[in-house]
C-alpha cells in the first residue's frame, strides 16, 4: 500500500506540472490561426489527448492553476479534438467542453424501444464544491423548481442551508411510451439567491440528459451524474464484467440501540457482487448513519440503498489510482475510471424516516480484488 501511495503522488507531482506547462505554452505560443481549416497541429493533438488521459480530479487541479484565457483556450482545443478527423473521419469524445461542468466527462445518449412503455428513473444530485454555505438554493427541473425539503441530503445537518461539502439528491421516475426518432429531453439548473455575483462558475450550474427512441432494441449505458435508468428493457444496471447471477447475499444483519455509536465491520469479500441487508426497525427515526470502506489496490465499489429502490450512496471505483494505467485491458470494467483511493470515510450517509431496512452493495469485476467494510449508527 504504502509503494502505490508514493508512485501515485510522485505521478500527480510530475504529470500536473509538466502537463501544465505545456498546455501553458500552447495557449500563450500557439493561438488558432483559422480552426475551421487549420484544425489541430500534431504537437496540439499530442497534449490534449494527455490531458484527456487524466482523471477529472487531476483535471480540475489542472484547470484551477490556469488563467480564465488560459481555460476557454484549452476548451476549443477539446472541442476541435471531438470533432470529425479530416484524415480517417473518426472523433474522440472530449475530457470537457465549454458547456459542461469542468473536469465533466462527456455525457452518452441513452437510447429506449419505440413503443415499449418504459420507466425513466431521474436522479438529480446538487452539491457545493466551494467554501460558502448557500441557504436555499433554487434548483429547477425542466424549469420545475423542486422542493429543498424533498431532497435526500447527505455529508451536513439536513436542513434547507447547502453546507460546505455536502450532496442533496432527488430521484423520480416517469413512464413513457416513445415514437421513433423522439429525443426526449430533460434539463436541470441550480442556482443561489445571488448567483450572478458570487457564484464564480455558473459552467456546472447546468446538466441534462437525452433519450433517444429507436425502432429496434439496442444496448445501454446508465452510468451518468444525472442517470435515466431504462427498466424493463436489456441493461441489467449492474457493471461491466458483472451478471445478475453474481451478486451473492451476505448474512443479514440487525443494528439494536446498543450497537449506536459502535463501527460494525459487517462484511469483507472480493470478487463479482456481494449484497448486504440491515434491519433497523430497533432504531428511532432521525438516526444517522457512517460507512468506514477499505477497497486496497484493486479497485471496488459500495452502494448504499434507503430505502429499498432508492441509491443514497455510490462511491464511484475506488482504489490504485494508477491501476487503469498499469493494466489497460480491464479499463472496461470501470465505466467512469479510479476516482479515489481505496480508503474511504462517508458520514452521514442517509437519516432513518419511515423505512426500517437498508443494503449495501459491493461489486469487484476483477479477479484477485479484496475489500471490506463496516457501518456505525448514531442514535439521536
Amino acid at each position: 500500500m504504502a509503494r502505490y501511495g508514493i508512485r501515485r503522488v510522485a505521478w500527480l507531482c510530475r504529470g500536473g506540472i509538466v502537463l501544465f506547462g505545456i498546455l501553458a505554452f500552447i495557449v500563450l505560443l500557439l493561438p488558432l490561426v483559422s480552426e475551421a481549416q487549420q484544425g489541430l497541429s500534431a504537437s496540439e493533438r499530442e497534449y490534449v489527448e494527455r490531458y484527456n488521459t487524466l482523471t477529472p480530479q487531476q483535471q480540475q487541479s489542472l484547470r484551477d492553476r490556469m488563467t480564465p484565457d488560459q481555460r476557454t483556450h484549452l476548451d476549443r482545443l477539446l472541442l476541435m479534438l471531438s470533432s470529425p478527423d479530416r484524415s480517417g473521419g473518426a472523433s474522440i469524445a472530449p475530457a470537457i467542453s465549454a458547456a459542461a461542468p469542468s473536469g465533466a466527462q462527456a455525457k452518452l445518449t441513452k437510447k429506449i424501444i419505440a413503443g415499449v412503455p418504459t420507466q425513466l428513473t431521474y436522479t438529480v444530485v446538487v452539491q457545493n464544491r466551494s467554501g460558502v454555505p448557500v441557504v436555499n438554493p433554487a434548483v429547477k427541473d425542466n424549469g420545475k423548481p423542486l422542493n429543498n425539503d424533498d431532497a435526500m441530503k447527505t455529508g451536513g445537518n439536513r436542513d434547507n442551508i447547502l453546507e460546505i461539502g455536502e450532496t442533496w439528491t432527488w430521484t423520480y421516475t416517469v413512464t413513457v411510451t416513445g415514437k421513433t426518432g423522439e429525443r426526449i429531453l430533460n434539463t436541470v439548473t441550480v442556482e443561489g439567491p445571488d448567483s450572478t455575483i458570487r457564484d464564480t462558475d455558473q459552467g456546472n450550474n447546468t446538466d441534462e440528459t437525452v433519450v433517444e427512441v429507436d425502432p429496434a432494441p439496442g444496448n445501454y449505458d446508465l452510468s451518468v451524474s444525472k442517470t435515466v435508468a431504462v427498466t424493463g428493457q436489456a441493461d441489467t444496471g449492474l457493471p461491466p464484467g458483472i451478471n445478475p447471477t453474481d451478486v451473492v447475499d451476505s448474512p443479514p444483519q440487525t443494528i439494536t440501540p446498543d450497537d449506536c455509536g459502535k463501527w460494525l465491520r459487517s462484511a469483507s469479500g472480493g470478487y463479482k457482487g456481494t449484497r448486504k441487508q440491515y434491519d433497523i426497525a430497533s432504531l428511532p427515526s432521525g438516526t444517522t448513519f457512517d460507512l468506514d470502506f477499505q477497497a486496497f489496490d484493486v479497485p471496488d465499489k459500495i452502494e448504499v440503498y434507503y430505502p429499498a429502490g432508492t441509491k443514497v450512496f455510490d462511491s464511484g471505483w475506488r482504489g490504485d489510482m494508477n491501476h487503469i494505467q498499469k493494466k489497460p485491458s480491464v479499463a472496461n470494467l470501470y465505466p467512469g475510471g479510479v476516482v479515489g483511493t481505496g480508503k474511504l470515510l462517508q458520514n452521514g450517509l442517509f437519516t432513518k424516516s419511515g423505512a426500517n431496512e437498508f443494503l449495501v452493495i459491493v461489486y469487484g469485476p476483477e479477479q484477485g480484488t479484496a475489500w471490506e467494510f463496516s457501518v456505525k449508527a448514531n442514535c439521536p
